[in-house]
């Protein structure tokens, strides 16, 4: 499936989760492909749609904060309506104080963006100094790069890999707040994949926001016995009438039962879209 493609798009760079969960997927599948890093998802998927010979790896979910919306959001407005999930994985979140020198208790100083300092309040709180000076930057990857600026008594918060990248000591590790939390990447491309026998399909349903519509789609998947995984809704078009209705459930679009499934939710539905089967994870 993959070596349709030659190139891979992550979101950030310098150790990003996207690139971790980049490796693991191309490890699994013997793969290498050229890599383009980018700052934002809606940049990230608006260069697949353009370029069909790319693949994006994109944060989709996390255990923390739920359903990422803005890749969700972007996924669904793609110009060429063939863009699909191919595959997911999950990441274990292991963010780590890093620097240049090996001694934590010399640290005086923080380089981060606001997002890692989010993650990782309780830590820079209860177990770094009071004084911190706190250098705020734009990614994983800015605080590393200006790291080089700073001496010895200043770190910044990274992944393994970002200590790997740019030569690093890993002075704590695993210093978020949510020792449990995990993030869910997809893989996105212009691509079909074929059923396992263990798939999981994503589908949008765009629908009117009227009493009884989520009981009569859900009722399609008990016809069935499709077991649905997850559901989420959102506003669409600032109509408070017309909602985009997003649902995981189990088994790959080319099954004759899942066919059979979306032939009956199209009576009930406005437009639908397969946004795709993939083995799952």
């Amino acid at each position: 499936m993959f070596r349709d493609f030659n190139e891979v798009v992550c979101l950030g760079m310098g150790g990003s989760y996207s690139e971790i969960a980049k490796d693991k997927l191309f490890k699994k599948h013997d793969l290498y492909l050229y890599q383009r890093s980018l700052n934002s998802i809606k940049e990230c998927i608006e260069y697949v749609d353009e370029f069909s010979n790319a693949i994006a790896i994109l944060p989709v979910e996390t255990s923390y904060k739920g359903i990422i919306r803005e890749t969700m959001d972007n996924l669904i407005m793609t110009k060429n309506q063939n863009i699909q999930i191919l595959a997911e994985t999950i990441i274990p979140v292991n963010d780590c104080i890093l620097s240049k020198t090996t001694e934590f208790y010399s640290i005086m100083g923080l380089i981060a963006n606001p997002n890692a300092l989010a993650k990782c309040k309780k830590f820079v709180k209860d177990e770094m100094p009071r004084q911190l000076n706190v250098v705020m930057a734009e990614s994983m990857d800015d605080s590393a790069r200006l790291l080089s600026n700073y001496n010895l008594t200043y770190s910044i918060i990274g992944t393994h890999k970002t200590a790997e990248l740019y030569n690093l000591n890993v002075l704590k590790e695993h210093i978020e707040d949510d020792k449990d939390n995990h993030r869910r990447f997809i893989v996105i491309g212009d691509g079909t994949t074929e059923p396992t026998g263990n798939d999981k399909t994503s589908i949008v349903l765009f629908i009117e926001d009227k009493q009884g519509m989520l009981m009569k789609i859900i009722e399609v998947f008990v016809k069935y016995h499709i077991n649905v995984t997850q559901i989420n809704s959102k506003m669409m078009n600032n109509r408070i009438d017309e909602q985009a209705l997003f649902i995981d459930f189990d088994g790959h679009y080319k099954d004759e039962l899942v066919q059979n499934l979306i032939k009956d939710l199209e009576l009930l539905c406005k437009n639908t879209r397969i946004i795709g089967s993939y083995n799952k994870f």
